[in-house]
């Protein structure tokens, strides 16, 4: 064959991918995803589904990184997109339990704050670094992850512990106190969280849901009706936080 019919022909046929990864997002999948996750726009979108990532995909990316406190950029994108068939068991890389609540997603209260991860993938893994004046470190073996960020001058204890048949979360600063610990053993939870100024508390257990692509899709798609149908458009009651910055794919 010719190279220019070759040349032609391969890029035919990256456009006629493209085009048909872009068509799997469609309006409503695009309207939920922008109303839910703030700082998301359609360009963001139609770049992730150009990577290959559908509206279930995206959602779980997403919910892993407004928990996390840290920025989805471009090279960020492109590991994870590379490695989506793991997607759901990458939640302890953002120090998150690998059950949603029974009723609803895991948002915790804490000030939000960039933490440091461990990569994707790995067995063993350290590290130690001065952030915002307190100490950070994270400490991976096997199943067993570990972090701890100590702020003396802030007030600010934050501990998690990852084993096998448990999820310990502890957050402590001069304004809250957050706690969740999860039984992986038969998904049992129980989480507490208090406002030291306010004295306001919340208190939740049950048994959770093990976490997906699709129980989050899910669970974010029933939120957004529901509010939607009892509040109309400005009653949006279900929104997630993060940090994203494709902009240099996209110029």
């Amino acid at each position: 064959m010719p190279k220019k019919i070759l040349s032609f022909t391969l890029i035919l046929i990256f456009l006629l991918s493209t085009a048909a990864f872009a068509a799997s997002l469609d309006d409503f999948d695009k309207e939920l995803l922008i109303r839910v996750y703030k700082d998301l726009d359609s360009d963001d979108l139609e770049y992730m589904a150009r990577l290959g990532l559908n509206s279930k995909d995206i959602s779980l990316i997403l919910y892993y990184y407004s928990n996390s406190g840290q920025k989805l950029d471009d090279h960020q994108l492109r590991n994870i997109a590379r490695k989506k068939d793991s997607l759901d068991d990458y939640h302890h890389n953002f120090w998150l339990p690998k059950i949603i609540f029974d009723d609803s997603l895991i948002r915790f209260r804490h000030p939000k704050r960039s933490r440091l991860l461990p990569p994707l993938n790995t067995n063993k893994y350290d590290r130690r670094r001065e952030h915002l004046g307190g100490i950070e470190t994270i400490k991976v073996r096997g199943p067993n992850y570990e972090y701890k960020y100590i702020n003396d001058a802030r007030g600010i204890e934050e501990k998690i512990e990852i084993k096998m048949q448990k999820y310990e979360y502890y957050y402590r600063d001069k304004n809250m106190i957050e706690k969740l610990d999860v039984n992986y053993a038969n998904k049992k939870y129980s989480y507490y969280y208090k406002n030291l100024r306010t004295g306001r508390t919340i208190e939740k257990e049950g048994r959770g849901r093990k976490i997906s692509r699709e129980t989050v899709y899910n669970e974010l798609k029933d939120s957004y009706q529901e509010d939607k149908s009892e509040n109309g458009d400005n009653g949006i009651d279900i929104s997630f936080d993060i940090i994203i910055d494709l902009s240099d794919l996209l110029n």
